[in-house]
């Protein structure tokens, strides 16, 4: 007798390929929108980091008369000794006294005094190793979490300045600066420096924060835009580069979104006791 054997192939039926796609549509809808919650999170804990450094600071005024850092007189063991400011109302990355003073670093160790901020920084050094008592020594480079306050964003930290341009003392959100010892400055350290503020005076260009680009335009705007004017240029909220081109993060009034993620922006919050 001839035997005959049938062959069954078998494949997906459409009900089984349409729950595949479901599937991984959801997957792609639940990693996209975990990065968006995480990028919210991000934003809002930049506003928030600011802010809280806006009431610490409004603290340390109301308890001193003096802002910090830019004090007449040592709050704490944890300022910086001999690192008195000139009280001048301004929260000076470095001021352009005769013996220039790091207020914008020692403010830190100011608040952290008072019990404002509860952060372990590490005390600065003079670039010879030695402890910094005297006169401004600053590292070549400020790291956020080991000598400035770190923030939510990877890699970002916060460091005091006062804003010449727009007379307003600020928090900057930057990256590691690239500050250095005003007493040698040199041509290179001044070209290689990222938009700084600059200042007035003897020190002038020599005397920068060496901020340097941390977060994106995009981001920027939607910071600007949520608790200040949206505008880089004007308000509470500021964007230090303001130039033309595609690698920059304003330009006149408006944020660059089309830079698109690219990390070409330094962003500045007032502190002022009047803001």
């Amino acid at each position: 007798m001839k035997k005959t054997f049938s062959s069954k192939k078998s494949a997906f039926s459409l009900i089984e390929l349409s729950i595949v796609l479901i599937i991984i549509g959801l997957l792609i809808a639940g990693i996209t929108g975990g990065a968006s919650l995480i990028k919210s999170s991000e934003l809002r804990s930049i506003m928030g980091e600011a802010r809280g450094y806006a009431v610490s600071v409004n603290s340390f005024f109301t308890q001193y008369d003096q802002y910090p850092g830019d004090a007449s007189t040592n709050v704490g063991s944890a300022s910086i000794a001999l690192a008195l400011g000139d009280r001048d109302n301004k929260i000076e990355f470095v001021n352009d006294a005769t013996s220039p003073i790091a207020e914008g670093v020692d403010a830190w160790f100011d608040l952290k005094d008072i019990g404002a901020i509860d952060l372990a920084l590490t005390a600065l050094t003079h670039t010879d190793g030695t402890p910094a008592t005297g006169s401004l020594h600053v590292p070549l480079s400020l790291v956020p979490v080991t000598h400035i306050p770190g923030s939510k964003i990877k890699g970002a930290g916060w460091v005091f300045d006062y804003n010449t341009a727009t007379l307003q003392n600020v928090v900057v959100l930057t990256g590691t600066t690239t500050a250095y010892d005003p007493a040698t400055p040199s041509a290179t350290t001044v070209t290689t420096m990222v938009n700084g503020l600059n200042y007035a005076g003897a020190l002038a260009a020599a005397v920068r924060n060496g901020s340097t680009e941390i977060i994106s335009a995009p981001d920027s705007l939607s910071i600007d835009s949520k608790i200040d004017d949206g505008k880089a240029n004007t308000g509470n909220v500021q964007s230090i580069n303001q130039a033309s081109t595609t690698t920059d993060c304003s330009n006149a009034s408006a944020y660059i979104v089309g830079n698109g993620a690219k990390k070409v922006c330094v962003l500045t919050f007032r502190v002022d006791v009047s803001s």
